[in-house]
Protein backbone atom coordinates (compact mmCIF):
# COMPACT_ATOMS: atom_id res chain seq x y z
CA UNK A 1 0.00 0.00 0.00
CA UNK A 2 1.34 3.45 -0.94
CA UNK A 3 1.93 6.03 1.83
CA UNK A 4 -0.20 9.20 1.99
CA UNK A 5 2.87 11.23 0.99
CA UNK A 6 3.41 9.04 -2.08
CA UNK A 7 -0.22 9.55 -3.13
CA UNK A 8 -0.04 13.37 -2.63
CA UNK A 9 0.26 15.65 -5.68
CA UNK A 10 3.84 16.66 -6.55
CA UNK A 11 3.47 20.39 -5.56
CA UNK A 12 2.35 19.41 -2.06
CA UNK A 13 5.27 17.02 -1.71
CA UNK A 14 7.70 19.74 -2.75
CA UNK A 15 6.06 22.18 -0.33
CA UNK A 16 6.44 19.74 2.56
CA UNK A 17 10.05 19.05 1.64
CA UNK A 18 10.80 22.81 1.52
CA UNK A 19 9.17 23.29 4.92
CA UNK A 20 11.27 20.47 6.35
CA UNK A 21 14.45 21.93 4.86
CA UNK A 22 13.62 25.40 6.23
CA UNK A 23 13.08 23.91 9.66
CA UNK A 24 16.42 22.17 9.53
CA UNK A 25 18.11 25.37 8.34
CA UNK A 26 16.53 27.39 11.14
CA UNK A 27 17.68 24.85 13.70
CA UNK A 28 21.20 24.84 12.24
CA UNK A 29 21.35 28.65 12.31
CA UNK A 30 20.14 28.80 15.90
CA UNK A 31 22.74 26.19 16.87
CA UNK A 32 25.48 28.18 15.11
CA UNK A 33 24.32 31.35 16.86
CA UNK A 34 24.36 29.60 20.22
CA UNK A 35 27.89 28.36 19.63
CA UNK A 36 29.08 31.78 18.45
CA UNK A 37 27.65 33.38 21.61
CA UNK A 38 29.38 30.75 23.74
CA UNK A 39 32.68 31.39 21.97
CA UNK A 40 32.28 35.15 22.42
CA UNK A 41 31.66 34.70 26.16
CA UNK A 42 34.67 32.41 26.42
CA UNK A 43 36.83 34.90 24.51
CA UNK A 44 35.73 37.70 26.85
CA UNK A 45 36.55 35.53 29.85
CA UNK A 46 39.95 34.66 28.39
CA UNK A 47 40.66 38.34 27.71
CA UNK A 48 39.78 39.23 31.30
CA UNK A 49 42.05 36.52 32.64
CA UNK A 50 44.88 37.66 30.37
CA UNK A 51 44.49 41.24 31.58
CA UNK A 52 44.60 40.04 35.17
CA UNK A 53 47.71 37.99 34.50
CA UNK A 54 49.33 40.92 32.71
CA UNK A 55 48.53 43.22 35.64
CA UNK A 56 49.97 40.74 38.14
CA UNK A 57 53.15 40.23 36.12
CA UNK A 58 53.51 44.00 35.72
CA UNK A 59 53.05 44.53 39.45
CA UNK A 60 55.68 41.94 40.31
CA UNK A 61 58.14 43.53 37.87
CA UNK A 62 57.61 46.97 39.37
CA UNK A 63 57.90 45.64 42.92
CA UNK A 64 61.15 43.89 42.09
CA UNK A 65 62.68 47.03 40.57
CA UNK A 66 61.48 49.14 43.52
CA UNK A 67 62.94 46.76 46.09
CA UNK A 68 59.69 46.64 48.05
CA UNK A 69 56.18 45.25 47.67
CA UNK A 70 52.54 46.28 47.42
CA UNK A 71 51.18 49.82 47.12
CA UNK A 72 54.37 51.31 48.60
CA UNK A 73 56.36 50.07 45.58
CA UNK A 74 53.87 51.50 43.12
CA UNK A 75 53.67 54.84 44.95
CA UNK A 76 57.45 55.05 44.84
CA UNK A 77 57.45 54.38 41.10
CA UNK A 78 54.66 56.91 40.54
CA UNK A 79 56.66 59.60 42.35
CA UNK A 80 59.64 58.80 40.14
CA UNK A 81 57.92 58.99 36.78
CA UNK A 82 55.38 61.80 37.36
CA UNK A 83 57.98 64.63 37.09
CA UNK A 84 59.50 63.07 33.97
CA UNK A 85 56.20 63.47 32.13
CA UNK A 86 56.24 67.26 32.50
CA UNK A 87 59.91 68.23 32.63
CA UNK A 88 61.29 70.08 29.62
CA UNK A 89 64.58 68.28 30.22
CA UNK A 90 63.05 64.88 29.51
CA UNK A 91 64.11 63.68 26.06
CA UNK A 92 61.51 62.26 23.68
CA UNK A 93 62.64 58.62 24.15
CA UNK A 94 62.69 59.05 27.93
CA UNK A 95 59.26 60.66 27.82
CA UNK A 96 57.79 57.76 25.87
CA UNK A 97 59.41 55.30 28.26
CA UNK A 98 58.08 57.19 31.31
CA UNK A 99 54.61 57.32 29.77
CA UNK A 100 54.68 53.56 29.20
CA UNK A 101 55.82 52.94 32.76
CA UNK A 102 53.09 55.19 34.19
CA UNK A 103 50.45 53.17 32.35
CA UNK A 104 52.04 50.01 33.75
CA UNK A 105 51.88 51.50 37.27
CA UNK A 106 48.16 52.26 36.88
CA UNK A 107 47.57 48.74 35.58
CA UNK A 108 49.39 47.30 38.59
CA UNK A 109 47.36 49.47 40.98
CA UNK A 110 44.23 47.97 39.43
CA UNK A 111 45.51 44.46 40.17
CA UNK A 112 45.90 45.32 43.88
CA UNK A 113 42.42 46.81 44.07
CA UNK A 114 40.87 48.34 47.19
CA UNK A 115 43.83 47.38 49.38
CA UNK A 116 45.71 50.25 47.73
CA UNK A 117 43.03 52.84 48.54
CA UNK A 118 44.26 53.75 52.02
CA UNK A 119 47.92 54.19 50.94
CA UNK A 120 46.84 56.41 48.04
CA UNK A 121 44.69 58.54 50.33
CA UNK A 122 47.53 58.77 52.83
CA UNK A 123 49.88 60.02 50.13
CA UNK A 124 47.31 62.51 48.84
CA UNK A 125 46.99 63.84 52.39
CA UNK A 126 50.69 64.76 52.26
CA UNK A 127 50.35 66.74 49.03
CA UNK A 128 48.76 69.94 47.78
CA UNK A 129 46.76 70.21 44.59
CA UNK A 130 48.54 73.36 43.44
CA UNK A 131 52.17 72.63 44.39
CA UNK A 132 52.15 68.89 43.64
CA UNK A 133 49.89 68.82 40.59
CA UNK A 134 52.05 66.42 38.57
CA UNK A 135 51.95 63.67 41.18
CA UNK A 136 48.42 64.33 42.41
CA UNK A 137 46.82 63.92 38.99
CA UNK A 138 48.32 60.44 38.62
CA UNK A 139 47.23 59.54 42.14
CA UNK A 140 43.68 60.46 41.11
CA UNK A 141 44.03 58.14 38.13
CA UNK A 142 45.31 55.40 40.43
CA UNK A 143 42.43 55.96 42.88
CA UNK A 144 39.91 55.36 40.10
CA UNK A 145 41.69 52.13 39.15
CA UNK A 146 41.68 50.66 42.67
CA UNK A 147 38.12 51.68 43.64
CA UNK A 148 36.05 53.03 40.72
CA UNK A 149 33.10 54.21 42.84
CA UNK A 150 35.10 55.95 45.57
CA UNK A 151 37.60 57.21 42.99
CA UNK A 152 34.86 58.83 40.95
CA UNK A 153 33.48 60.53 44.06
CA UNK A 154 36.98 61.86 44.83
CA UNK A 155 37.39 63.25 41.29
CA UNK A 156 33.94 64.87 41.58
CA UNK A 157 34.93 66.57 44.84
CA UNK A 158 38.16 67.83 43.27
CA UNK A 159 36.23 69.29 40.33
CA UNK A 160 33.91 71.14 42.70
CA UNK A 161 36.88 72.52 44.65
CA UNK A 162 36.14 70.55 47.81
CA UNK A 163 39.34 68.48 47.85
CA UNK A 164 42.95 69.26 46.89
CA UNK A 165 42.05 72.81 45.83
CA UNK A 166 43.73 73.96 42.63
CA UNK A 167 42.20 75.45 39.46
CA UNK A 168 44.55 73.44 37.27
CA UNK A 169 43.66 70.22 39.08
CA UNK A 170 39.96 71.03 38.77
CA UNK A 171 40.34 71.26 34.99
CA UNK A 172 42.12 67.92 34.94
CA UNK A 173 39.41 66.39 37.13
CA UNK A 174 36.76 67.71 34.74
CA UNK A 175 38.30 65.80 31.84
CA UNK A 176 38.51 62.67 33.98
CA UNK A 177 34.91 62.91 35.11
CA UNK A 178 33.62 63.46 31.57
CA UNK A 179 35.15 60.09 30.71
CA UNK A 180 34.05 58.39 33.93
CA UNK A 181 30.49 59.67 34.24
CA UNK A 182 29.40 62.19 31.64
CA UNK A 183 26.08 63.02 33.27
CA UNK A 184 27.72 63.72 36.63
CA UNK A 185 30.34 65.88 34.92
CA UNK A 186 27.65 67.84 33.11
CA UNK A 187 25.84 68.66 36.36
CA UNK A 188 29.06 69.65 38.16
CA UNK A 189 30.31 71.88 35.35
CA UNK A 190 26.86 73.45 34.96
CA UNK A 191 26.92 74.27 38.67
CA UNK A 192 30.36 75.88 38.33
CA UNK A 193 29.28 77.95 35.32
CA UNK A 194 26.15 79.19 37.10
CA UNK A 195 27.65 79.98 40.49
CA UNK A 196 31.31 80.92 39.94
CA UNK A 197 33.37 83.43 37.97
CA UNK A 198 36.94 84.66 37.96
CA UNK A 199 35.97 86.69 41.03
CA UNK A 200 35.08 83.58 43.01
CA UNK A 201 31.67 82.24 43.94
CA UNK A 202 28.38 84.10 44.20
CA UNK A 203 27.09 83.04 47.60
CA UNK A 204 23.44 83.77 46.84
CA UNK A 205 23.49 81.71 43.67
CA UNK A 206 25.40 78.93 45.38
CA UNK A 207 22.78 78.80 48.13
CA UNK A 208 19.96 78.74 45.59
CA UNK A 209 21.73 75.98 43.71
CA UNK A 210 22.39 74.03 46.92
CA UNK A 211 26.11 74.09 46.17
CA UNK A 212 28.85 73.72 48.77
CA UNK A 213 31.38 76.56 48.90
CA UNK A 214 34.69 75.63 47.22
CA UNK A 215 37.98 76.15 49.00
CA UNK A 216 39.28 79.65 48.25
CA UNK A 217 42.45 78.16 46.71
CA UNK A 218 40.25 76.43 44.11
CA UNK A 219 38.93 79.64 42.55
CA UNK A 220 40.13 80.22 39.00
CA UNK A 221 40.95 83.92 39.26
CA UNK A 222 42.73 83.52 35.93
CA UNK A 223 41.77 80.99 33.30
CA UNK A 224 38.12 80.64 34.28
CA UNK A 225 37.42 80.41 30.54
CA UNK A 226 38.85 76.86 30.67
CA UNK A 227 35.67 75.83 32.46
CA UNK A 228 33.70 77.05 29.42
CA UNK A 229 35.68 74.81 27.08
CA UNK A 230 35.28 71.82 29.39
CA UNK A 231 31.57 72.49 29.87
CA UNK A 232 31.02 72.54 26.12
CA UNK A 233 33.05 69.31 25.88
CA UNK A 234 30.65 67.69 28.36
CA UNK A 235 27.76 68.11 25.86
CA UNK A 236 25.31 69.10 28.58
CA UNK A 237 21.75 69.47 27.19
CA UNK A 238 21.52 72.87 28.94
CA UNK A 239 24.66 74.39 27.38
CA UNK A 240 22.88 77.12 25.41
CA UNK A 241 20.79 78.47 28.28
CA UNK A 242 23.76 78.30 30.66
CA UNK A 243 26.14 80.15 28.34
CA UNK A 244 23.45 82.77 27.66
CA UNK A 245 23.19 83.24 31.41
CA UNK A 246 26.97 83.71 31.67
CA UNK A 247 27.27 86.35 28.92
CA UNK A 248 24.52 88.33 30.58
CA UNK A 249 26.42 88.70 33.87
CA UNK A 250 28.78 91.59 34.46
CA UNK A 251 31.10 89.75 36.87
CA UNK A 252 32.61 87.56 34.16
CA UNK A 253 35.94 88.51 32.61
CA UNK A 254 36.15 89.33 28.88
CA UNK A 255 37.93 86.12 27.83
CA UNK A 256 35.25 83.99 29.50
CA UNK A 257 32.49 85.90 27.73
CA UNK A 258 34.44 85.61 24.48
CA UNK A 259 34.64 81.83 24.89
CA UNK A 260 30.89 81.70 25.46
CA UNK A 261 30.17 83.84 22.38
CA UNK A 262 32.38 81.64 20.23
CA UNK A 263 30.71 78.47 21.54
CA UNK A 264 27.20 79.85 20.98
CA UNK A 265 28.14 80.77 17.43
CA UNK A 266 29.45 77.29 16.68
CA UNK A 267 26.26 75.84 18.14
CA UNK A 268 24.13 78.11 15.90
CA UNK A 269 22.16 79.31 18.91
CA UNK A 270 19.52 81.69 17.51
CA UNK A 271 18.50 82.78 21.02
CA UNK A 272 21.96 84.33 21.47
CA UNK A 273 21.75 86.82 18.56
CA UNK A 274 20.44 89.84 20.48
CA UNK A 275 22.79 89.27 23.40
CA UNK A 276 25.82 89.02 21.09
CA UNK A 277 24.75 92.15 19.22
CA UNK A 278 24.60 94.02 22.54
CA UNK A 279 28.04 92.73 23.48
CA UNK A 280 29.45 93.97 20.19
CA UNK A 281 28.04 97.44 20.80
CA UNK A 282 28.96 97.43 24.50
CA UNK A 283 32.00 95.18 25.02
CA UNK A 284 33.01 94.01 28.53
CA UNK A 285 34.82 96.70 30.53
CA UNK A 286 33.96 99.08 27.67
CA UNK A 287 37.17 98.03 25.93
CA UNK A 288 36.90 97.61 22.17
CA UNK A 289 39.20 94.63 21.89
CA UNK A 290 39.46 93.82 18.15
CA UNK A 291 39.63 90.07 18.80
CA UNK A 292 36.49 90.16 20.94
CA UNK A 293 34.63 92.15 18.29
CA UNK A 294 35.74 89.75 15.57
CA UNK A 295 34.48 86.80 17.64
CA UNK A 296 31.11 88.54 17.97
CA UNK A 297 30.65 89.16 14.23
CA UNK A 298 31.87 85.63 13.48
CA UNK A 299 29.27 84.19 15.86
CA UNK A 300 26.48 86.28 14.36
CA UNK A 301 27.49 85.20 10.86
CA UNK A 302 27.60 81.52 11.90
CA UNK A 303 24.16 81.74 13.51
CA UNK A 304 22.32 83.90 10.98
CA UNK A 305 24.22 83.52 7.75
CA UNK A 306 22.89 86.06 5.24
CA UNK A 307 20.46 87.23 7.91
CA UNK A 308 23.36 88.97 9.70
CA UNK A 309 24.11 91.22 6.70
CA UNK A 310 22.26 94.33 7.89
CA UNK A 311 23.96 94.26 11.30
CA UNK A 312 27.37 93.62 9.75
CA UNK A 313 26.94 96.46 7.26
CA UNK A 314 26.06 98.82 10.10
CA UNK A 315 29.02 97.55 12.13
CA UNK A 316 31.29 98.18 9.13
CA UNK A 317 30.10 101.78 8.85
CA UNK A 318 30.67 102.51 12.54
CA UNK A 319 33.91 100.67 13.37
CA UNK A 320 37.14 102.61 13.72
CA UNK A 321 39.30 99.48 13.88
CA UNK A 322 40.89 98.39 10.60
CA UNK A 323 41.21 94.75 11.72
CA UNK A 324 37.49 94.53 12.50
CA UNK A 325 36.53 96.36 9.32
CA UNK A 326 38.59 94.05 7.13
CA UNK A 327 37.11 90.98 8.80
CA UNK A 328 33.54 92.24 8.32
CA UNK A 329 34.31 92.90 4.65
CA UNK A 330 35.54 89.35 4.34
CA UNK A 331 32.32 87.99 5.88
CA UNK A 332 30.15 90.17 3.67
CA UNK A 333 32.02 89.04 0.56
CA UNK A 334 30.76 85.50 1.20
CA UNK A 335 34.18 83.93 0.70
Amino acid sequence: MRSPLARAPLPIVLLLLCAALLGLAAYALSEVGRRVDALARQAATNETVLRQVQAEVTRMRLEQSAGTQGPAALLMKLRTYAPMLVSARTTEPDYRSAQKEMQAILLAFGSIGEDAWAPIMERLGQLRGDKNFDEVKWLLEAAVRVDPKAGKALVHDVLLGQRLPSPRLRWYAARMLIDLDKQLAQAALRQIMRTESSRGINLDRAQAYGAAIPDQAAFATTGFNNFVQLYVLSEDPKIDETLLMVIGRSEHDPITIQECVEALGKRHCAAAVEAIQRLYKNPPLHQENPLFLVKCVDALHEIQGEGARSFLEEALRTTDTETVANHIKFLLSGQ
